[in-house]
């Protein structure tokens, strides 16, 4: 073979060689970031779903429903009202093991962790907020509400309490994390779900009205007066609430017709619906993956786009019958379902994650 084949035949094979440093293309995650090799923004890249289960790790007590959950971060733990066993639970986040139960605490509903101060809040029946010591675990107090109360946030700004008063359509603000004086607040007919706005330092609500629209509410926890009412056109029985961590939208589950609603906390308060199970309950967001989940008393879970415009759904399965209560580790992307019946008939918490992360 002559000198100028052989210099042919070099420059095929090197151009057809893939170099040593090359990398494949990757895909990009909501806002544009790419994947890292060690996790971070590489686990949310490869997220996808639907879920994957990790494990039903076993619940105390009898098969009745449970109610809302939320995470101790710093503690590791999450804690969950098993409201019709008039108890509360709490078990680590990593596996769901057991680490305490708290008795007699009848009708057990909302939770809010208040690592702020060491405490934990949890509304109870028939006009109670317990507040129990995250660290000892241990019932501090006993304080009065309004009728019924139903969900509880925290404002770790003014150290108050928020209550939602549902049987008197009211939310208690109650000063000194829970240990001061109760300012109640008639809103309308019913109260839902409050949780606390840390960029505009209130309260939103959300609030049935004898007649329609419902609302949601902001209120300001110090001078303890309404400060803006939003209404809700087309969603039915206003109850589930969260608020986007961009702080420039809310997310309401509109139990009574089945939807979810998208809301604009600013300017003209542009609002989207959306299909959701039946009888929509507790929504959950992961902030890392910007997604919306939504648990139904169906037992249909919804999971939203956020990254997108309105409301996009990404995913719909089953989870479970009457799967209506939903936390989120932000760190982990793990979620969290509290089960009244699990494979055996008996109480599990279902621990599942998307795949990928």
């Amino acid at each position: 073979m002559n000198r100028c084949c052989i210099f042919w035949l070099l420059v095929f094979f090197t151009a057809c060689r893939a170099p040593a440093s090359s990398s494949p293309s990757v895909p990009k995650v909501a806002g544009g970031a790419s994947p890292s090799p060690g996790g971070g923004a590489g686990a949310v890249a490869r997220a996808s779903l639907p879920l994957v289960l990790l494990t039903d790790t076993p619940l105390p007590g009898p098969a009745v429903r449970f109610d809302y959950e939320d995470l101790d971060v710093a503690k590791g733990h999450l804690v969950i009202a098993h409201m019709n066993d008039a108890s509360v639970i709490v078990v680590k986040s990593s596996d769901g093991s057991l680490v305490k139960v708290l008795p007699g605490i009848p009708r057990a509903r909302g939770v809010v962790v208040a690592d702020e101060v060491g405490r934990i809040f949890v509304t109870s029946s028939p006009n109670k907020l317990v507040i129990i010591d995250n660290d000892s675990l241990a019932l501090v107090a006993r304080v009065d509400t309004g009728h019924s109360p139903d969900g509880v946030g925290w404002d770790p700004i003014h150290k108050i309490v928020g209550v939602s008063d549902q049987g008197d359509g009211a939310i208690s603000l109650i000063s000194d994390a829970g240990s001061g004086t109760r300012r109640p607040i008639r809103l309308g007919a019913e109260t839902g779900n409050v949780v606390f706005d840390p960029s505009r330092k209130m309260f939103w609500i959300t609030v049935v009205q004898s007649s329609p629209p419902d609302q949601l509410i902001a209120v300001d926890p110090v001078m303890a007066q309404v400060a803006r009412r939003i209404e809700l056109p087309g969603c039915d029985g206003a109850h589930g609430l969260r608020i986007h961590p961009d702080g420039n939208s809310a997310l309401v589950a509109c139990e009574g017709n089945s939807k979810v609603a998208r809301v604009d906390l600013d300017a003209n308060h542009a609002l989207e619906l959306a299909p959701s199970g039946r009888s929509p309950d507790v929504l959950a967001i992961d902030p890392g993956l910007d997604w919306l989940y939504v648990a139904a008393e169906s037992g249909d879970l919804k999971v939203f786009d956020l990254s997108r415009s309105g409301l996009v759904n990404i995913d719909t399965e089953r989870v479970a019958p009457a799967s209506h209560s939903v936390a989120v580790d932000a760190a982990t992307h793990r979620v969290f379902f509290p089960l009244l019946a699990g494979p055996n008939g008996t109480p599990v918490l279902r621990i599942m994650r998307p795949a990928g992360t």
